[in-house]
């Protein structure tokens, strides 16, 4: 199936009185439809989607692994942890890039300021997300849903050519009839120039493989988003809190400026991190929301400065259970379970609970962790 010029293009929408950022021609045509967000939405219908979404040809970032954009990201977060979260370098006082080893290993979760996404502006979506993820209007609305990361093997800050390979892997529907969400799987896999090269279009066993889950829901009109904005400023309805104490946490408030940094370091336009406006005009949100991705750094962050030196982060399972916002205190949490094995004493790996919980203490992402220890 040939894949439109526009991977969301379908019918022209007259602009909403919104503010946006001006960068090039209008984008409105792109992944907006003029049906209403109460269409009727048959199996029929969705079908034709997943199977449009799933016959889009994958799309490759490449990139350099510098030491830069890992020194960046050590800046952005100094403010915000402590140093025993911070990455080996940035605690060792390494202020220059000149100083950073070659052999030094890429911090586990740093890859996510990598491989940035290379379409122009006017080649997002209106809401500036990318339209390789997007089912088409009247799907308007994005949120990171969860994910997994496989960590197979270590990249190093050498400056080596480097790849990512994204594509859609499953696109699913769940919801009563008019209340549709279209839930969208992405793999990515990140590899070495050589690795790539020499498989071609099968995976990968090296490099890190990671899985981002992605829900799509119906965009509302200027009325819903008041509604869903008296929601928001009244906070959950229902709390779920963490069954356990964690053996340790970390406390912060997220600033505009950590959002920005972030959104920067990983080329994300998506408006909801940086138009206050748009957040509760278009959307229906009390401020800025935090990143999915930026809860996931952090979480690895906590965990990683817990590990023995001979030991490194496997694989880690997270979901995202309700959105956290900028200048509200958020607390990241860590426990040990057990070994792999079901022991606490023995064995070369262990496996770790890990949450986010936002200012009312009520869980708003949960995962799962393993770590390994290398061969003696």
């Amino acid at each position: 199936m040939k894949v439109p010029r526009s991977l969301c293009q379908f019918q022209k929408l007259k602009p909403r009185s919104f503010s946006l950022p001006r960068h090039g021609p209008p984008v409105w045509s792109r992944c907006y439809s003029s049906s209403s967000s109460s269409d009727v939405f048959s199996p029929s219908k969705f079908e034709s989607i997943r199977a449009e979404m799933l016959s889009r040809p994958a799309q490759l970032s490449w990139d350099v692994m510098s030491p830069t954009n890992s020194s960046l990201l050590n800046i952005a977060l100094a403010d915000f942890l402590p140093a025993s979260c911070q990455a080996p370098a940035w605690r060792a006082g390494a202020r220059g890039i000149e100083s950073v080893d070659p052999a030094t290993a890429l911090p586990q979760g740093h890859h996510l300021v990598y491989f940035p996404l290379q379409k122009t502006a006017s080649a997002l979506c209106p809401d500036g997300t990318d339209p390789l993820h997007s089912p088409g209007g009247p799907f308007e609305r994005r949120m990171w849903a969860g994910g997994s990361i496989e960590f197979n093997d270590d990249f190093r800050l050498d400056s080596r050519s480097v790849v990512c390979r994204e594509r859609v892997d499953d696109v699913s529907v769940k919801g009563a009839e008019g209340q549709e969400k279209i839930f969208v799987d992405v793999l990515r896999e990140y590899m070495r120039k050589e690795d790539f090269e020499s498989t071609g279009d099968l995976p990968v066993a090296r490099g890190i493989r990671e899985r981002r889950g992605l829900v799509f829901m119906r965009g509302v009109n200027r009325e819903q988003a008041r509604e869903n904005l008296a929601l928001s400023a009244k906070g959950r309805g229902r709390i779920v809190k963490a069954p356990n104490a964690p053996d340790v946490s970390i406390s912060l408030t997220p600033t505009p400026t950590l959002l920005f940094h972030y959104s920067a370091l990983t080329f994300n336009a998506h408006l909801i991190h940086l138009d206050p406006e748009f957040c509760r005009e278009v959307e229906g949100h009390r401020n800025l929301l935090f990143h999915g991705p930026l809860s996931l750094t952090l979480m690895l962050s906590l965990l990683r400065s817990q590990l023995d030196a001979d030991e490194k982060i496997y694989k880690i399972d997270y979901r995202n259970l309700a959105p956290l916002y900028v200048n509200e205190l958020l607390r990241v949490c860590l426990r040990q379970i057990g070994r792999e094995d079901g022991s606490v004493d023995k064995g070369n790996s262990r496996r770790w609970e890990v949450w986010v919980e936002g200012p009312d203490g009520g869980l708003s992402v949960r995962g799962t962790a393993m770590s390994l220890r290398s061969d003696k």
